[in-house]
């Protein structure tokens, strides 16, 4: 089943903005090609609105994915595939349900 995107999600979706393509691109698996063209440092790394809106994209069947956000299994897979490319504050973000 699916969910329906908020507005904000709809409007970046329909644009295929800066924001979408940062998802777009973490649920791909090709973090590193998006962030060479970012130009500020903290930005570099996934961070906590990214996770969501990827999860956003999935949940409404926009995109598809190898990574899973509804499971411990599906979490640590991310966790280790990305590593020091997640923010603390993502990271800490992905692991709220279990700890």
């Amino acid at each position: 089943m699916t969910s329906p995107l908020e507005p904000t999600d709809l409007q970046s979706l329909l644009t295929h903005d800066w924001r979408y393509q940062r998802a777009a691109a973490m649920l791909k698996g090709q973090w590193l090609p998006i962030i060479a063209e970012e130009t500020q440092p903290f930005r570099q790394m996934i961070q906590p609105a990214d996770l969501k809106f990827a999860m956003a994209l999935q949940a409404s069947g926009t995109l598809t994915s190898q990574f899973h956000f509804d499971n411990y299994a599906g979490v640590q897979a991310v966790r280790q595939y990305f590593g020091s490319q997640l923010s603390p504050a993502a990271e800490h973000w992905l692991v709220r349900a279990y700890s």
